[in-house]
């Protein structure tokens, strides 16, 4: 994705009542790429009911290369107001590709406090890391990774236990 300037004209189409409007607006983004939009992309995902236009959205959200979006992304986890969408920004960011692991400690965190469904997502971000973080800070989170699975139920349980065996 690029870095440009958001464009009113697409920003309109991409909040449009007219389906067809919105998808042009999406496809548009697929082939010019913009990561400004992201924030919008997060925002449609949240108030979008029509699923031809979610479904979109999340395969061009899944398919982003750019690793200048990941502090997008992970924002976007973050941010109370996405917590609908947390499962579906999981999806995207072990789809995508793109190498989260300066956020390994955020992911763990999610795996801990999370629901399954999102514990489960972000552990498959973990588990397609092509790097881990240095042995050191990894030492931090394995103890924290073991204080929780004292307390974590079956599920969660075996996230934990997997964590601590691929962790260097």
């Amino acid at each position: 994705m690029t870095q440009n300037k958001i464009n009113q004209d697409t920003k309109n189409k991409l909040f449009s009542a007219d389906k067809n409007s919105v998808l042009a607006a999406i496809n548009t983004l697929k082939e010019k790429g913009n990561k400004e939009y992201l924030p919008l992309l997060f925002e449609l995902l949240l108030t979008q009911s029509e699923l031809e236009v979610r479904s979109e959205i999340l395969k061009l959200l899944g398919a982003i290369k750019d690793a200048d979006t990941i502090p997008m992304y992970m924002d976007a986890l973050k941010e109370e107001r996405l917590l609908t969408i947390r499962k579906e920004i999981l999806t995207c960011c072990w789809q995508n590709g793109l190498d989260f692991s300066n956020y390994f400690d955020d992911f763990v965190d999610l795996i801990i406090d999370g629901e399954w469904e999102i514990a489960f997502e972000a552990f498959t971000v973990i588990e397609n890391l092509e790097h881990f973080p240095p042995e050191e800070k990894m030492k931090e989170s394995k103890l924290r990774i073991a204080g929780a699975l004292k307390l974590a139920n079956e599920q969660k349980s075996y996230f934990l236990e997997e964590l601590l065996k691929m962790a260097p």
